[in-house]
């Protein structure tokens, strides 16, 4: 993959291959980042703040993620540190995206910025279904363990 004006391009059998974003006004904010590993999953990393500020950049470029890469993609949000009402929308868009082009993003590993955000707005569920019933039976097996 390679990157042109904040945005992730794929280049065909690329596999095990790094892509940060580059410069910008939000590049001090939010750092983004796209893994393909060799099995063809897409990771994207965001580490920072998901608000105002960063919430297009991001769009931009996990939605050039979906549109580029023919394999699955993951967001995983472990490392957002802040994430307001706007970065919330972005996590919704980029999903809608990925829904209006007949794919999926599986948003993974909120941090507790976002599970926050999202539980008081009551869209936990819908955004993040998979990753919660995964965590689900893994405490339950855990618990009968």
């Amino acid at each position: 993959m390679a990157i042109g004006r904040g945005r992730a391009l794929a280049e065909h059998g690329a596999a095990g291959v790094d892509v940060t974003a580059d410069g910008g006004a939000a590049a001090g904010l939010i750092q983004l980042n796209c893994r393909v590993s060799p099995d063809g999953l897409a990771t994207v990393t965001m580490r920072g703040d998901l608000d105002l500020a960063t919430a297009d950049r991001t769009i931009r470029f996990i939605a050039d993620v979906i549109d580029h890469h023919d394999g699955p993609v993951r967001a995983d949000l472990s490392e957002v540190a802040f994430c307001d009402a706007c970065g919330l929308g972005a996590l919704i868009r980029v999903t809608a995206h990925a829904e209006q082009a007949g794919r999926r993003v599986e948003l993974t590993s909120p941090s507790r910025a976002v599970t926050r955000i999202m539980r008081l707005t009551g869209v936990e569920d819908w955004l993040l279904g998979s990753a919660l019933a995964g965590a689900d039976a893994t405490a339950s097996a855990a618990h009968r363990g």
